[in-house]
């Protein structure tokens, strides 16, 4: 449990405050997560959905702009600049990108029959949207935008900029087959910001958990290959006399799969601490084309996601796992296994005590009127490691839990949003932002 350090107030703070906060519209929050919501928005396709957020920010007080990426990518940025220019500046961050799209033809590897939750179509319930994303990222990215609408709506005098940065190419997702753009998720969308003329000296950022965070695992993918020779079914029993052992690959995958899956455990625990839980497990399995049935393939494919703490470096993870590969291939000297690195993406921390932490959690036990409680099992990983990397202080927020009847259909829980929900963040946001942009810079790092 923390409780934040205390400070002074800037002049007319809770004045301000209450201001904004009064300026939250419930109408135009409901018109822009339903447009964004009704926009499909694939990693790496998002250009559609950066314009229409562009556009209600440019209408609603603040400086919108789509930045282009690529053909069909694009970040939506809106600009609330300060006067005085002597404050810190402030990104207001949340994704844009959905981690699923599939056409029709690719929908039963999501489910059969594809629920009616996964589709990029808003349904209203009361105050509850329900749809593709409508929590996360989508939900989160309105709020990113409501709560700069809400400071600019207030007419505060602010001494450092604010800028709302809605970025694409956030979900952990890597390019499609046969798509020419191989840079798609995994923070680009937040790179190509900080490069671009964002760079501020604080970020809050948007995602799941009503628990001020400032730390989160990494992401590691990796291939292993279990190798072995083409076979033909008719023949199995003659290569299998022939050379002493049947030489394909697939029986052996299922070997493979449970030893990793006794090993991920022994991952975890050993590089479990601060509330941080780093996860493992087999994400995919591929082994040749489904067109030539009669003749097996000599090689197996197995992804591997592992999620490395803060302080874990990918590298690290790799020998890791290079060990336990080792230690299968001892107890089982019929396998052969190499093992390739996809994806290094590290997972980094803000310092607790660092000025953007401590005023989100002063922000939250105003609004809650308790103490703070840190964050606990968490594994998540988010762009918010990538923006930490580059050197800028972050801290993480999403919405308070609500209590819902199960939904069997809904196995990513993240599709569902309640306006008061949205509203009790933007508050908190909205707390935090005023905190940091109505002083100079150097009061936040004394």
């Amino acid at each position: 449990m923390t409780t934040a350090k205390s400070v002074s107030v800037p002049p007319n703070f809770e004045t301000n405050v209450k201001k904004a906060q009064r300026a939250f519209d419930r109408d135009a929050f409901r018109t822009l997560i339903t447009g964004m919501v009704n926009i499909p928005s694939l990693a790496g396709e998002e250009k559609p959905v950066a314009e229409f957020a562009a556009n209600f920010m440019s209408e609603h007080g603040l400086k919108g702009e789509v930045q282009q990426i690529s053909e069909n990518q694009a970040n939506a940025l809106g600009r609330l600049p300060s006067k005085v220019k002597d404050g810190p500046s402030l990104l207001i961050y949340g994704g844009i990108d959905n981690h699923i799209a599939f056409e029709d033809e690719n929908r039963l590897w999501v489910a059969d029959p594809y629920p009616q939750i996964l589709m990029a179509e808003a349904i209203w319930n009361g105050d509850e949207i329900t749809g593709l994303c409508a929590e996360n990222p989508k939900g989160y990215a309105a709020c990113a935008v409501m709560a700069a609408v809400c400071v600019a709506r207030a007419g505060i005098e602010l001494r450092g900029d604010i800028t709302v940065g809605l970025g694409a190419g956030g979900m952990p997702t890597l390019s499609r087959p046969g798509w020419s753009n191989h840079y798609v998720g995994h923070g680009v969308g937040a790179l190509f910001m900080l490069q671009r003329g964002v760079r501020p000296d604080y970020c809050i950022f948007y995602k799941p958990r009503y628990t001020v965070s400032w730390k989160e695992v990494g992401i590691c993918l990796f291939r292993i290959i279990i190798k072995g020779g083409i076979t033909y079914v008719g023949t199995r029993h003659v290569i299998a006399n022939f050379i002493g052992s049947y030489p394909n690959p697939i029986p052996k995958a299922a070997r493979v799969i449970e030893a990793l899956e006794a090993w991920f455990p022994e991952y975890t625990k050993r590089h479990t601490g601060g509330g941080i839980v780093p996860q493992g497990g087999v994400s995919a399995v591929n082994s040749g084309g489904t067109y030539t049935p009669i003749a097996a393939s000599g090689r197996v494919e197995i992804l591997v996601d592992l999620r490395p703490p803060p302080g874990l470096t990918p590298s690290q993870v790799q020998r890791e796992l290079q060990q336990c590969l080792n230690d299968i291939m001892a107890k089982n000297p019929d396998i052969e296994l190499d093992l390739e690195m996809v994806l290094a993406m590290p997972g980094a921390e803000t310092p607790q005590d660092n000025w953007i932490v401590q005023s989100m959690i002063r922000a939250w036990e105003e609004i809650e009127q308790k103490s703070h409680q840190d964050l606990q099992n968490f594994s998540g990983y988010t762009d918010a490691s990538a923006i930490r990397q580059w050197g800028i202080p972050t801290v993480r927020l999403g919405v308070p839990p609500r209590a819902r009847t199960l939904d069997p259909a809904d196995t990513m829980p993240m599709n569902n949003f309640h306006i008061d929900d949205a509203q009790a963040l933007v508050n908190v946001i909205i707390r935090s932002a005023i905190d940091t942009c109505q002083r100079t810079y150097e009061e936040t790092v004394k």
